[in-house]
């Protein structure tokens, strides 16, 4: 099984009847496998106590790791202590710029980004060739497995600039062999509109903007343009980006963006375990939880210039080891949720996507586009306070809200108490809407 490949801009030519990206990959035999992640984890480890690595040197000491050949096998990464994000802001805080958990220095980089710092101060994202490499192949395979075939035009509205995702996701996109029809974030109507101008002109094989669709559906109705009917959009579906059991897929940008992807035959999304230890963990223990139970997503890198030992996403994630009958032969994850998105309220826990999906159930208040948002709860027996907005068919609002009310106490089982508000009366965002606010 080979280890790396030729870094250029495009690879190597494949059958579009063929089942997947890297037939040898993705199929190897599950020991030889673990034997060349034992392989790869003893390289990271020699890395980490001779270049140093001091932030995970610590780990392993605390491990009483010494010495590469200290570990019999994959399992015994478990003894190490894990990582959070908010040790890699304290250590670019007191080693800036970079902090003290870095393989090389910015002369072996070729990109540099940032997380969102959507939950704290963002984090700088080194990658090298080869680290952007890992990340394209891996793209690759799950933009195979999903069907999808080099040529056609994908569009999508990541944003760019030190934020990178957006930059990362093009650069998959083109590796690939698609037509990248990368627009603005609809931050602004206009922005918004030339984005589907240009959709009008060029339609678009597949898009990949539902962070922001909402926005798109607006600017678009009051334009007179339907997304479905004159743009061949797929129907949007409330709430499909989350909660328990959706398909595990990344780690970030600063970990592991294209960790895994689903499939059309089995639940869950294939892991690529050729470049990461992927476990879900209980933070008690630091241990794997069985199958099928969640725990916390904890990521080793593999193969990376720049990687990251037992990372801590902090967020739910559930593994299958039961064979995929698509043929490949790693184990699969599911994704449940941030901890930190969790709504606790009423002596429950839920998603926000499962509230979404709630509120998007009534049509009085889903047309051109779903506009709601939640007080943030404080975890007792109050109801859940939500505003949402009136659709453009208007409509009795004591009525909608009575509807609202029922659909979330029927779909989620919490109390809500709802205020139907005016169209236009709510914040937007062009990308990844702020829900849940603080009152």
């Amino acid at each position: 099984m080979p280890s790396s490949g030729p870094e250029v801009l495009a690879p190597a030519p494949r059958s579009p009847d063929q089942p997947f990206w890297d037939p040898e990959a993705q199929t190897f035999d599950p020991e030889r496998r673990r034997a060349l992640q034992l392989e790869r984890v003893r390289a990271m480890v020699r890395a980490i106590l001779e270049t140093p690595v001091p932030l995970f040197a610590r780990k392993l000491a605390a491990a009483g790791i010494a010495h590469p050949e200290d570990l019999a096998d994959v399992e015994d990464l478990s003894a190490v202590p894990t990582t959070v994000k908010q040790e890699l802001r304290d250590a670019e805080a007191e080693h800036p710029p970079l902090g003290d958990y870095r393989f090389t220095g910015l002369d072996r980089c070729a990109r540099i980004g940032t997380s969102t710092g959507t939950t704290g101060t963002p984090t700088i994202a080194m990658l090298s060739r080869h680290d952007l490499w890992i990340e394209y192949e891996s793209a690759a395979r799950n933009y195979w497995r999903s069907g999808w075939r080099p040529g056609a035009v994908v569009t999508h509205c990541h944003p760019a600039y030190l934020y990178g995702g957006g930059l990362m996701l093009s650069g998959t996109l083109e590796y690939f062999g698609f037509c990248n029809l990368w627009v603005p974030p609809p931050d602004t109507p206009e922005l918004a509109r030339q984005a589907i101008e240009i959709w009008q002109r060029i339609r678009p094989d597949h898009q990949m903007v539902a962070l922001s669709q909402n926005r798109f559906q607006e600017e678009a109705a009051a334009l007179g343009i339907d997304l479905w009917d004159d743009i061949g959009f797929p129907r949007f579906q409330m709430g499909g980006f989350g909660g328990p059991g959706f398909p595990l897929m990344t780690a970030g940008v600063e970990c592991y963006a294209y960790l895994g992807g689903p499939n059309d035959v089995s639940d869950g999304a294939l892991l690529h375990e050729d470049w990461a230890v992927v476990s879900a963990v209980d933070p008690a223990t630091g241990r794997d939880v069985p199958d099928g139970q969640w725990g916390n997503l904890v990521v080793t890198t593999l193969d990376r210039d720049n990687g990251l030992l037992r990372y801590d996403l902090e967020e739910a994630a559930m593994i299958d080891s039961s064979p995929c009958p698509s043929g490949e032969t790693t184990r699969r994850g599911f994704w449940g949720g941030r901890f930190k998105d969790l709504l606790s309220s009423q002596g429950r826990h839920v998603q926000l996507p499962e509230l979404e999906a709630a509120i998007g159930s009534v049509p009085a208040v889903r047309t051109p586009s779903l506009e709601f948002v939640v007080v943030r709860p404080g975890g007792g027996p109050e109801p859940l306070q939500v505003r949402v907005e009136v659709g453009t068919g208007d409509g009795d609002r004591a009525s909608i809200a009575d509807q609202v009310t029922a659909a979330i106490s029927d779909r989620v089982g919490l109390r809500a108490d709802v205020e139907v508000v005016d169209r236009g009366t709510l914040p937007r965002q062009g990308y990844k809407q702020r829900r849940v606010i603080d009152d």
